[in-house]
């Protein structure tokens, strides 16, 4: 995690807005900021936590008077008590804590909060409820340079180990229907298609994963060699229209003899269109459905 926290990385972070912060820190006290050899003013990462809580309860109707007067400790076992109470209070308490940890690179705190969920709620609600909202919020703070490529790589190299583990328990079975899943090339963020290869093997369907950045030559050649049913190709990010577009045309001429699904985060209405004989599906309730 970087050393120093600006007012605007808290406002980022915690979603209260940086006014609010300097009021609350005039009237009440609450952060306590520090400074620099150059007089820069600075937080520490026991400021950002406090700073959570406080927001945390605020949410839950209590006010910025009392909240002032209990101590960390205090704010901290007020926000335990609160666990619970919702799925949503729950679901926000652990992201919270997950935040901390990946900035903080805590894999022992990561390890808490995950196994809490996945004892409550199960290991799809916990990928699909938490993890992929908690990825999202993390890529959006990691583009806006408020957390390093370290940290986003901690995260997601460790949910990726979870995929993997999870994939590993279900057992290999032929089956009539048969996926070919892979990245096209420079398309690396693969946690959404190992998810569809957890979703596919554990429906008891045949899947073979390729894994990202592959083109599309040697994912023809490798079908050729396993003779799939299906072609599962997931976008992360899309492509600009003219390239994606090419793509397509490439990708339904060399898959014409199979059912080809393509996953990209929004679907182009002129691309189903276009090509009819293509699927197209944008989340997780849309690939259980086909399936």
């Amino acid at each position: 995690m970087k050393t120093l926290l600006s007012i605007r990385d808290l406002e980022n972070l915690s979603g209260v807005k940086a006014h609010t912060i300097r009021i609350w820190e005039k009237r009440y006290n609450l952060i306590r900021p520090e400074r620099t050899s150059t007089n820069i003013r600075y937080y520490k990462n026991t400021e950002l936590k406090k700073l959570l809580n406080v927001s945390t309860l605020m949410n839950e109707g209590m006010k910025i008077g009392e909240l002032a007067k209990l101590s960390s400790h205090k704010l901290h076992t007020t926000v335990e008590q609160l666990q619970n109470k919702d799925i949503e209070t729950f679901e926000k308490l652990i992201m919270n804590k997950m935040l901390i940890a990946t900035l903080n690179c805590d894999i022992f705190l990561f390890e808490k909060c995950y196994s809490i969920y996945v004892k409550k709620y199960g290991f799809e609600a916990t990928v699909e409820n938490l993890l992929f909202p908690l990825l999202i919020r993390i890529g959006a703070l990691w583009t806006t340079n408020k957390l390093t490529i370290a940290e986003e790589h901690f995260s997601s190299q460790v949910v990726r180990q979870k995929l993997f583990s999870a994939i590993n328990e279900i057992p290999s079975k032929k089956s009539s229907t048969k996926f070919l899943i892979y990245l096209p090339e420079k398309q690396r963020h693969e946690i959404g298609s190992l998810y569809a290869h957890y979703l596919l093997k554990k429906s008891g369907v045949e899947s073979v994963y390729l894994g990202p950045d592959v083109p599309l030559i040697y994912a023809k050649s490798c079908s050729e060699k396993i003779k799939p049913s299906h072609i599962l190709c997931s976008f992360s990010i899309p492509l600009p229209k003219a390239k994606m577009m090419y793509y397509l045309a490439s990708i339904n001429e060399y898959f014409k003899d199979h059912k080809v699904v393509i996953n990209m985060p929004k679907i182009d209405k002129f691309a189903i269109t276009k090509y009819p004989s293509l699927s197209f599906v944008s989340s997780v309730d849309d690939l259980r459905n086909m399936l």
